[in-house]
């Protein structure tokens, strides 16, 4: 808005150029315990191993045919095949999906021990902050980096007492 010619403005009430604020120092966190850049993350053990996109995973199991119609299935394969890719480093692919599979008993002549576990897997769904972990913590890790030939015929194995 003009200023009105009635109206005197002296030199101490026209507008300032004001300056500046100093751009922001480096900052660093004095609390124990607070990661200071990616290498203080920790990973492994117990931390378990972050896998570069679970939503990869969830994209190729929507694309597969998976038997029957039940939704918890897919959280449980989903978790398997998270773990899976997790522990690869990678990213899911389509053999992730075939192990979880054979874990819950599908695709082999599975028997009945599997097919009471992938029962009791899909139940726990339902009371699982993150349907499928029952699943995961379950599934060794070594026969879950196996083959699908490979877990078929150790889940076919008596299991040793």
């Amino acid at each position: 808005m003009a200023q009105q010619p009635n109206v005197e403005i002296t030199e101490a009430e026209a507008p300032r150029k004001t300056l500046a604020p100093a751009p922001a120092g480096q900052w660093r966190s004095t609390k124990p315990g607070v990661p200071q850049g990616p290498g203080d993350v920790p990973s492994g053990g117990k931390f378990g191993e972050t896998g570069p996109d679970p939503g990869w995973a969830q994209k190729l199991i929507s694309q597969t045919d998976l038997p029957g119609d039940d939704p918890r299935l897919a959280k449980v394969v989903a978790a398997l095949t998270q773990a899976r890719a997790a522990a690869f480093g990678r990213a899911a692919v389509p053999e992730d999906i075939q192990v979880a599979l054979v874990l819950c008993g599908y695709g082999t002549d599975a028997p009945p021990g599997v097919i009471e576990r992938r029962g009791r897997w899909l139940d726990e769904t339902a009371h699982e902050s993150r349907p499928g972990s029952t699943a995961v913590a379950e599934v060794d890790r070594d026969l879950l980096m196996s083959t699908p030939g490979q877990v078929a015929f150790a889940l076919k194995r008596p299991a040793p007492r």
